[in-house]
């Protein structure tokens, strides 16, 4: 037995109820201390303490926010956590965010992430009645991960100019949506199911085009840009 309660069962994943069994157990506070896990993330500049993450397991409990812990389904340790949150019913809207507690660039690693995600946006537009879910990402650090999300119909929708930043590492960002139209879209064309099946995500991941939409915007973004400036008389 694992000690975890399933909130969202899943084939690859459950989505279980955050618990102090993750902290003193599976490490949960560590999560946020690998440096190069979480490189592309906001947290790491000050040590997480064990302490952080009991008042972290403590707040949830306001349901400001929906937090979920990510258990595969053939191991009894939890792995990473996937999250609502800034969520406004009135504008039907939240922030989904995923941090994962260590890399794994596996193809068992990846399709636990997507299917958490997944799991979690159907969640979030099925039974919360949400109708956008959105995330700002590092780009182009976290371009693979951006890319694999489009499976899951989430859409670049701008590219932010050196919005991230952490010590000396500055980067751009990309904003990023899902809407519920676009949910929606994908289970008619999935035959009403949005998460098909691992053997099936997995085709789809191993055939996506080499650049995704965030790589293809770029682009022409910085060309149309530069012919327009070039029009614009600014002096």
């Amino acid at each position: 037995m694992s000690g975890y309660s399933a909130f969202i069962r899943g084939e690859t994943i459950d989505l279980c109820v955050p618990s102090r069994l993750a902290i003193e157990r599976d490490g949960w506070a560590d999560w946020f201390n690998d440096l190069e896990n979480i490189r592309f993330l906001d947290h790491g500049v000050f040590p997480n303490f064990i302490e952080d993450q009991y008042e972290f397991l403590n707040s949830l409990r306001d349901r400001s926010r929906l937090a979920l812990l990510i258990k595969p389904r053939d191991m009894k340790n939890v792995i990473g956590i996937v999250s609502l949150s800034t969520i406004k019913w009135i504008a039907r809207s939240a922030q989904i965010a995923i941090v994962i507690g260590r890399r794994d660039e596996s193809t068992k690693g990846k399709l636990y992430a997507l299917e958490a995600m997944a799991r979690m946006t159907e969640h979030a537009f099925e039974t919360l009645g949400l109708d956008r879910l959105w995330a700002g990402q590092a780009y182009p650090g976290l371009k693979k991960w951006n890319k694999h999300l489009e499976l899951l119909g989430y859409r670049t929708e701008a590219v932010m100019r050196r919005s991230f930043v952490k010590g000396r590492m500055v980067s751009d960002a990309v904003m990023i949506s899902c809407l519920f139209e676009n949910y929606r879209e994908i289970r008619k064309l999935r035959n009403g199911r949005f998460w098909m099946g691992a053997r099936s995500m997995k085709d789809l991941l191993d055939n996506m085009p080499a650049d995704g939409l965030a790589e293809r915007l770029d682009a022409l973004i910085q060309e149309e840009t530069e012919k327009y400036f070039k029009e614009l008389k600014l002096y």
